[in-house]
This record gives C-alpha cells, structure tokens and sequence, in this order.
C-alpha cells in the first residue's frame, strides 16, 4: 500500500490507450492537483485499464468512438468516471454486469468487473454505472482521499 497521485495515474492509463484506432480517448481534470489515495499503485492502475478496455470494446466498429476519463473531488473522495459512447448495457443484463464469469464479449472470462468491484470495495471505495442503450454508458469509482493537515 502507497500513497497515489490518481490524477497522474489516470493520466498514464489514458495515454496508453491514446493511440488507439478504436477511439479517441481524452483525460479531463476538474481537481486542482493532489487527489491521493492510499492503496497499491499496481491494482488501481488494473481497475482505471479494465474500465477503459471495456469502454472501447462498447463502441461498435462502424461509429466513432469517444471515451472520457473524468476525475474529480466530493468531499473527503475522489470520483472517477469512464464514460463511453458505445451500446449501452441492456437492462436484462445489469444486475449481472459484476457478477464472475459474466460477459457480454466473445472473448474474455467475465473476470475484469468483478475483479474491479473487489479492487474498489477493498480500497474503501464502491463502484457502480449509469447506462442508456444506444447512447454509452459511464462506470463510477469513488475512493477515499489521504487528507493531509496541509490540504485542509
């Protein structure tokens, strides 16, 4: 466990799926700098490329994709969203979308959200989405903050 600047990391994440050819990916910061949390660097950096893959894998070859990663603050914890303009997930099949072994790809073993949620739950934060068929969907994580006395 140590203490993470997210807003680096993100930024690091999205960088390496920057040059992809299935869509553009942008970074939006609205912090002002210094959002740590206190977890292991290897693990976040797991959940924020999983979110990302996924989102890129919504969007259908034929549409050109976006993908925003948005970091913000609330409070005591740091908000991250990945917001795609992909397919959107059907209502039948959300309340499953963390469930092990559950996918909705041809490839894959339906481990990356599940494992996320797990990753998430156990750095004190949660996770959830909002989707809309047709339109994309946006996958939330909020983590708790390292306050320092300094930071107020």
């Amino acid at each position: 466990v140590e203490e993470v600047d997210l807003g680096v990391l993100l930024s690091n994440s999205v960088d390496l799926f920057t040059e992809s050819d299935e869509a553009e990916v942008i970074f939006v910061n609205n912090t002002h700098g210094n959002e740590r949390v206190n977890y292991d660097k290897e693990h976040l950096v797991r959940v924020f490329n999983n979110l990302i893959k996924n989102a890129l894998q919504a969007i259908p070859h034929d549409q050109e994709g976006q993908i925003e990663v948005i970091l913000s603050r609330k409070d005591a914890s740091v908000l991250v969203e990945v917001k795609d303009n992909g397919t959107g997930i059907e209502s039948d099949k959300m309340d499953k979308i963390f469930v092990p072994n559950f996918t909705t790809k041809s490839k894959g073993m339906g481990l990356g959200l599940s494992m996320v949620r797990s990753i998430v739950e156990n750095a004190g934060g949660e996770v959830w989405f909002e989707t809309e068929v047709g339109k994309g969907t946006s996958f939330f994580v909020r983590l708790p903050l390292v306050i320092n006395d300094d930071q107020g």
